[in-house]
C-alpha cells in the first residue's frame, strides 16, 4: 500500500471537506448520542475558487476558552483528561518560543481537521457502512482526539502567554483531496507522521536551549503515536510502522501546513512565527516499494514561500541542487537531479529513490537543497532546503 501527498499551494479547484449539516441523531437503530459531546461546528462560507474554508471560533467558543470555565470542563470531559496543573514556565528561549508557536499553529489545524471530519461523519456525508456500533466507536475515538488537540493548543498558547510571548491565532482551513472517510484517515495518518517527526526536533531544541518542557512534549509524542496506530489499523496497515520513526523539522511541517491546508491571507498573526516557508515540492509519480527513478517538480515562485531561489540558482544553472530523502533515523540520502527541465516557471526533474537498500518504508520526506551535499539530521536538511517537503508513504 502506498500514499503520497503532493505539496502545492492552494489553487483553483481545491475543495474543503464537504460540510454536512449540524449533527443530528434519531431513528430506531439507537444511534450515537451526541448530547455528551460538544465538537460543534466552525463557520464556513463559499470562498474564492469554490473552496469552503473552516473558520474559528467553534460552537464551544474554541480557541477562546477561559481557564477555568464550563467550556474547558466540557472539553476535558471529552478528552478524558485535563490540562496539566503544574506551574507554567515564565520564560522561554527565542528558539523555544518559536518552536511552541509552530506547535500551536499545527494544533489549530488539527482541531480544524477533526472538527470537519466529525461533522461529515455525524451527518453521514462520509459513510462508515451499515454497522452502527463501528460508527459509534469511531466517532467516540475521534471526538476524544479532537478535544485532546484542543487541550494541546490551549496548553501551548498558555505557555507562550506565561513566557510573555505571542500566542498563535487561527487561520481558515481547507482539506484538498479529502472526499471520503478513507482519504480523511490517510491524510490524518500522514500529517501525524510529520508531527511525530517534528516533535523530535522540538525536543532537541528545548534540550539544547534549556527550556524545561521536555517531559510535557514527550507525553504529547506518545499521545500522537497512539493516534497514528489507530489510523493505520483503520487503513489496514500494521499499527507500528517502523522501529525508529522518521525525523522531521519545524520548517517542513510549517511549510506543509501553509502549502496545503491554510487559506492564504487568513491567519491572525502568521508573521509572528519566525520559520521559513519553502517552495512546494510535488511528487509527480509516487514511488512503490522498489528501486525507481521518481519525478518531482517545484515552481520557481510561490505567493506564500519566503525562500528565494534566485539566491542559489544563477543563470539557470541547477547543478548545485540536490534531492535529499529523510527516512527513519538514518543519515539523509542525497541524490543528484537528473533530466532537469524548466517550463512555464516550473522546474521538473527525476531522482533516484533507492528503496531496496534503505528499506524506505512509511514516511519519507523529500526536499531540494542547495549548498550542501552531506547532512547529519533532518534539521540540517531543512535549513538548506529551497523546496519541500515532498511526502511519500509506503507500507
Amino acid at each position: 500500500m502506498k500514499y503520497a501527498l503532493s505539496l502545492c499551494a492552494i489553487v483553483v479547484g481545491v475543495t474543503a471537506l464537504p460540510q454536512g449539516p449540524a449533527p443530528s441523531y434519531g431513528g430506531p437503530s439507537q444511534p450515537h448520542d451526541s448530547s455528551k459531546y460538544g465538537h460543534g461546528q466552525g463557520s464556513s462560507n463559499n470562498g474564492s475558487s469554490g473552496a469552503v474554508p473552516l473558520k474559528f471560533p467553534l460552537g464551544n467558543g474554541f480557541p477562546n476558552i477561559d481557564v477555568p470555565s464550563d467550556a474547558l470542563s466540557q472539553i476535558q470531559l471529552q478528552a478524558h483528561g485535563t490540562l496539566p496543573n503544574a506551574p507554567l514556565p515564565t520564560s522561554l528561549s527565542d528558539a523555544g518560543a518559536t518552536t511552541f508557536q509552530a506547535i500551536a499553529f499545527n494544533e489549530l489545524f488539527e482541531v480544524a481537521f477533526f472538527t470537519s471530519l466529525l461533522q461529515n461523519l455525524t451527518s453521514d456525508t462520509f459513510s462508515l457502512g451499515p454497522s452502527q456500533y463501528a460508527k459509534n466507536s469511531i466517532i467516540d475515538a475521534l471526538t476524544a482526539v479532537q478535544a485532546q488537540e484542543e487541550l494541546h493548543l490551549l496548553g501551548a498558547n498558555a505557555i507562550l502567554s506565561s513566557a510573555k510571548r505571542d500566542p498563535i491565532q487561527p487561520c481558515q482551513y481547507v482539506f484538498p483531496g479529502v472526499d471520503s472517510f478513507d482519504s480523511a484517515i490517510s491524510t490524518a495518518s500522514l500529517f501525524t507522521d510529520v508531527v511525530l517527526g517534528t516533535l523530535q526536533s522540538a525536543e532537541n531544541t528545548f534540550a539544547t536551549n534549556g527550556d524545561d518542557v521536555i517531559r510535557l512534549i514527550a507525553s504529547i509524542i506518545g499521545q500522537e503515536g497512539e493516534q497514528n496506530g489507530f489510523y493505520r489499523v483503520l487503513g489496514k496497515k500494521i499499527p507500528s510502522a517502523l522501529p525508529f520513526l522518521t525525523g522531521s523539522s519545524g520548517i517542513f511541517a510549517f511549510s506543509a501546513l501553509n502549502q496545503i491546508f491554510v487559506v492564504p491571507g487568513t491567519c491572525g498573526n502568521l508573521d509572528t512565527i519566525n520559520v521559513p516557508i519553502l517552495l512546494p515540492l510535488t511528487v509527480v509519480d509516487p514511488p512503490k516499494a522498489t528501486d525507481s527513478d521518481v519525478r518531482f517538480k517545484f515552481p520557481l515562485k510561490s505567493d506564500i514561500a519566503t525562500v528565494d531561489i534566485a539566491k542559489v540558482v544563477k543563470d539557470g544553472d541547477y547543478s548545485g541542487l540536490k534531492l535529499v530523502l529523510v527516512n527513519q533515523q538514518n543519515k539523509p540520502i542525497v541524490e543528484d537531479l537528473k533530466d532537469v527541465k524548466v517550463e512555464d516557471g516550473v522546474v521538473s526533474f527525476t531522482a533516484a529513490f533507492p528503496f531496496n537498500e534503505n528499506e524506505l518504508n512509511d514516511l519519507t520526506i523529500a526536499a531540494v537543497t542547495a549548498g550542501k551535499s552531506d547532512f547529519a539530521s533532518p534539521d540540517e536538511v531543512a535549513a538548506a532546503s529551497i523546496a519541500g517537503p515532498g511526502l511519500i508513504e509506503i507500507n
